[in-house]
């Protein structure tokens, strides 16, 4: 069945609702660990630093197209440095599937063509240099400028560092750069990296604030349904999202689980919230993955 059909969704749905089947729908793999930055906030880079060759990442992929996975994000550490990425992106590609692309905008992605890019990038200039290491910021909004034909979402994980940042982002890329939106993601607090969190309370308001953005902000892309939740307890359903680690290893539960015992008080992911938010069939959140992402409309 064709998975960018309405049809493929529903039977899902019905499958997950009524058979209680636990079975992902979006995968996120690491296609490397290895980075050329040394951010404050990341735990993952240059933990694994040897790369599974193309022909085990394909069997991987095929793996998870079984498990009946309709978007496959790419991820690292950073991405672009693995050798044959972009047969990677047309593997995927070929095989009817989303792709996401995560890349923290410092490298050439001229000759790449996922479906969508998201480019991270941690608050304004003095702070993202700050998180993401001097240069970053201008590197990063250079890819944007010189990419104008590539959809492009800028990816912002919000911190003790850039959290006051958040109307002047909104203001600089719907105003100044060739994006097509900007969503908003929460540092979860990882035991071996800088002490850089917002604490739940923090977190409410700052998730407040960005709601009462929207509107001045259209392209502010991240749903009201998911940003209620932050900074709150709310339900998670962590199954919908498979993990993949550079060296091959899956998780069909918490990502944190790779590296530590998860915490979910200190989680706001967006990548958790805004699927959980989808499941529970919040209208907004499917318009956000139909919009942004490129499934279909499934509600109106």
């Amino acid at each position: 069945m064709n998975r960018k059909s309405k049809l493929y969704y529903y039977q899902r749905a019905t499958r997950w609702k009524l058979l209680r089947d636990r079975s992902p729908i979006v995968a996120a793999i690491k296609i490397t660990q290895r980075c050329n930055l040394h951010c404050k906030h990341c735990t993952w880079s240059n933990k694994i630093t040897k790369d599974l060759p193309l022909t085990e990442w394909k069997g991987i992929i095929d793996d998870l197209y079984k498990q009946g996975v309709v978007a496959i994000a790419i991820e690292g550490g950073e991405p672009t440095l693995y050798n044959g990425i972009k047969e990677i992106v047309e593997y995927i590609k070929s095989k009817n599937l989303i792709v996401i692309f995560i890349t923290n905008g410092t490298q050439d992605i001229s000759g790449i063509y996922p479906d969508v890019f998201w480019i991270s990038i941690d608050g304004m200039e003095k702070s993202d240099n700050k998180m993401r290491g001097p240069g970053h910021f201008e590197l990063a909004t250079k890819t944007i400028r010189e990419n104008r034909d590539k959809k492009i979402i800028v990816l912002s994980t919000l911190s003790k560092t850039n959290a006051d940042d958040v109307e002047a982002m909104c203001k600089y890329f719907s105003d100044s750069n060739p994006v097509f939106g900007l969503m908003f993601n929460f540092e979860y607090q990882y035991s071996d990296i800088e002490d850089v969190a917002l604490d739940a309370e923090q977190r409410r308001k700052v998730a407040e604030n960005i709601i009462s953005l929207k509107k001045k902000y259209p392209k502010v892309l991240s749903s009201v349904s998911y940003l209620e939740t932050v900074g709150k307890n709310k339900k998670c359903y962590p199954w919908l999202l498979v993990s993949v680690t550079a060296d091959g290893k899956q998780r069909n539960d918490c990502m944190i689980r790779h590296v530590e015992k998860d915490d979910c008080s200190k989680c706001d992911m967006c990548c958790y919230g805004e699927l959980s938010r989808m499941y529970e069939v919040k209208k907004d959140t499917a318009l956000f993955w139909s919009e942004n992402i490129g499934l279909p409309k499934l509600l109106r």
